[in-house]
């Protein structure tokens, strides 16, 4: 298991707190859930699901089936309380095989931050990871901080944390490399909720709504 999950272990309320107010966030998940309106109880993969919040709640609440992994026992265990009507699963987040419940591919996946937390090589085969688990007409929406670092340990809600970013365009160029369409690629400033004693930092988050790229 990685290293992050005892950094979330520490922060999980925190990090809800802080997080709250994520408008660019819920609307990629929109974006998701209107790519996916028609199917058959579409199933969407949460990589590093965290808390639940927003994301996990959304989705349910929007009629899908959700598997939520994260490497924090603590964040799953909020999760488990916010939305038990979801699956989670304490996994690495670039170790996706067996987590569909019938062995199929998942109709969507989200990964909202969590991919941040890894060193580079780790960021390239977790995307190689959710390409080869996610169904030929797929959907997948990324969010990342923009920036040019590579784990590089960053203060975050009073906690070092490593920090991978990209600047917008590299980000396109390596989720092309890795097989995905990018359709729409946002960037929405962000300030998180102030909490007394507690220094946060504003930041630029990307958004990349995708597709999966096959071979013809």
């Amino acid at each position: 298991m990685t290293e992050t999950g005892p950094v979330f272990d520490r922060i999980g309320a925190t990090y809800s707190e802080a997080f709250a107010d994520r408008p660019g966030q819920l609307a990629a998940g929109r974006w998701l859930m209107d790519r996916l309106a028609g199917r058959d109880k579409p199933l969407v993969l949460d990589v590093g699901c965290g808390s639940g919040e927003p994301t996990a709640r959304q989705l349910i609440d929007g009629g899908m089936h959700v598997v939520g992994i994260d490497t924090s026992p603590v964040m799953l265990e909020l999760a488990r309380h916010t939305v038990p009507e979801a699956i989670f699963v304490e996994r690495d987040l670039f170790d996706l095989d067996g987590l569909h419940p019938t062995q199929q591919r998942f109709d969507g996946v989200v990964a909202f931050f969590s991919l941040l937390l890894l060193p580079r090589p780790d960021v390239e085969k977790a995307l190689d990871d959710i390409h080869h688990v996610l169904a030929h007409d797929g959907v997948f929406a990324l969010g990342m901080v923009e920036g040019d670092t590579d784990h590089l340990m960053r203060d975050f809600l009073g906690t070092p944390v490593p920090l991978t970013s990209y600047p917008r365009e590299d980000l396109r160029h390596l989720l092309n490399r890795h097989g995905f369409i990018v359709e729409e690629l946002r960037a929405d400033y962000w300030e998180p909720a102030p909490i007394p004693t507690v220094p946060t930092t504003p930041q630029t988050h990307l958004y990349a709504y995708c597709t999966a790229a096959r071979p013809d």
